[in-house]
């Protein structure tokens, strides 16, 4: 039997790709305390991420991010939405005997559409930063920062 550990660090950054000041970033593993990710400090928070499976085209324009509903997420969110902030998502698995880090499994760069809450939990609703349409994000570019390697000819294949 096989046993895996993952954490989830999230951190909020600017239209531009730097962080926001102060830096708001959060991790969902360590109960109660900060763990340090590349020279970041996230602080915990109870949240959970789910980043779909895409669509047939291949494309993975859309996430939702659950939190508890408490007047910290609220204004966050409020906050990120006025702002266009973009939300950083890095998936990074653990050792689990030691819970250190040994590998990046993967990181997205969303933004931050609109939230959604009842009485129980918050939905933060996130879309690609290059949507320009539902976005209102102009002038951006595929850049390999922003989706990792990019195509080097006109052609594409989907099967």
């Amino acid at each position: 039997m096989s046993t895996f550990a993952f954490c989830n660090y999230i951190r909020f950054l600017l239209p531009t790709g730097a962080s926001v000041s102060p830096v708001r970033a959060y991790q969902n593993f360590a109960i109660n305390e900060s763990r340090v990710y590349s020279g970041i400090t996230y602080a915990y928070a109870t949240f959970g991420v789910a980043t779909g499976g895409g669509t047939k085209g291949g494309d993975r324009g859309e996430a939702t991010l659950a939190a508890a509903v408490n007047a910290i997420t609220v204004n966050l969110s409020a906050e990120s939405v006025k702002n266009k902030w973009l939300l950083e998502i890095k998936t990074v698995s653990l050792d689990p005997l030691t819970f250190r880090d040994t590998a990046l499994i993967r990181t997205e760069v969303f933004r931050v559409a609109r939230y959604e809450m009842d009485n129980e939990k918050l939905l933060l609703k996130l879309i690609s930063p290059l949507d320009a349409a539902q976005g209102q994000v102009p002038n951006r570019y595929l850049t390999t920062r922003l989706v990792g390697a990019l195509p080097s000819s006109g052609t594409l294949v989907v099967s």
